[in-house]
């Protein structure tokens, strides 16, 4: 094997003469072979560059140029990756592949919104709309709610009546008192997944506006003053407690300020559900308060429902600024500052 190495001191030009007078007697090496050779051209750890006509094993996985016999580079190659640089270049390459495949929806989702919507009202009137079925879902809710009270403070009324004249209530009667009673937290979980869902459907309409106005290249205020409105929402009585601890510390609090502020007679007391009797009087407040397990996520809901007499006088009273501020107190109560809904 031909090497030579070039020492790193010395002149430019006596550098270059040691260079072409090797490269001059590979070349006559390489005419003089039955095989044409290949010259290479190489680094070792010291720095040292090496011309050999064979590239030892040792170089294998190195950096290396190949020459031909006038010594003009015919070609590069770079050292082998290290195991690490293979995973980054593959993560990479994936992480393109997904960057690939996120614009590719977008650009479908833009279409679809394009084909969908000529305007910013129709989105806006879309969302309504989706918003109104939902509301007169929760209004049937609602309405269930007020029968199912009324026949559960009934129930509960011929059990204590049976209990003062020495009589057990009856198997039956206990029975449907308990299953009134967990319709009543399964129509109040309804409400609250109801109300989730307007929010999703609030959050959808606004990204839609939001990217309708870009691709449309419209102004945010034009949009901002037909979307800016007063929500009322059945989540604002509503308080999430993420494990038995605090929600057992939330429940006591919660029981305190519901029998504080209700006007009716206590008609059931229970572990996870506390009602008073319905308003009779105008000026009455009838307060119904739930402990409803979350289905999805650890933890429980707790529902201040409060209601007044069904009646105008009663729906005038019911939004009085004493009511609204008893409404408001309950998630202030639990939460403190952190009271107001996201």
């Amino acid at each position: 094997m031909l090497e030579e190495h070039l020492i790193n001191s010395g002149t430019a030009s006596t550098m270059h003469l040691k260079l072409n007078t090797l490269i001059l007697a590979l070349a006559a090496t390489m005419l003089t072979s039955p095989v044409t050779a290949k010259l290479y051209r190489w680094v070792d750890e010291h720095g040292k560059t090496h011309f050999t006509d064979k590239l030892p094993p040792s170089q294998a996985d190195k950096a290396r140029t190949e020459l031909n016999e006038r010594g003009m580079k015919v070609k590069q190659i770079d050292r082998a990756k290290t195991p690490e640089e293979r995973a980054q270049e593959k993560e990479l390459k994936r992480l393109r592949e997904e960057r690939k495949k996120i614009i590719e929806k977008q650009k479908a989702e833009d279409r679809v919104l394009l084909r969908t919507f000529r305007s910013e009202d129709d989105i806006i009137m879309a969302q309504d709309g989706k918003l109104a079925a939902i509301d007169v879902m929760i209004q049937i809710a609602i309405s269930n709610i007020k029968q199912m009270k009324a026949q559960l403070v009934n129930m509960q009324n011929t059990a204590a009546n049976q209990e003062r004249r020495g009589r057990k209530p009856s198997a039956k009667l206990l029975k449907e008192i308990a299953s009134s009673r967990q319709h009543l937290k399964d129509s109040y979980a309804t409400i609250i997944n109801r109300e989730k869902d307007k929010e999703k459907i609030r959050r959808k309409a606004q990204l839609d506006l939001k990217r309708f106005m870009e691709l449309k290249k419209l102004k945010s205020d034009q949009v901002e003053k037909k979307t800016k409105k007063t929500i009322v929402s059945q989540l604002d009585y509503v308080v999430v407690c993420n494990d038995k601890e605090t929600c057992d510390t939330y429940w006591e609090k919660a029981v305190d300020y519901a029998l504080k502020n209700a006007t009716t007679k206590i008609k059931i007391m229970g572990d996870s559900v506390i009602l008073t009797a319905p308003a009779t009087n105008e000026n009455d407040i009838s307060i119904t308060l739930s402990r409803i397990a979350r289905k999805k996520a650890k933890g429980e809901h707790l529902f201040f429902d409060l209601q007044c007499k069904p009646s105008p006088q009663g729906t005038k009273f019911c939004s009085s600024n004493k009511v609204i501020a008893i409404r408001g107190g309950f998630r202030k109560l639990l939460l403190g500052d952190k009271h107001k809904r996201n």
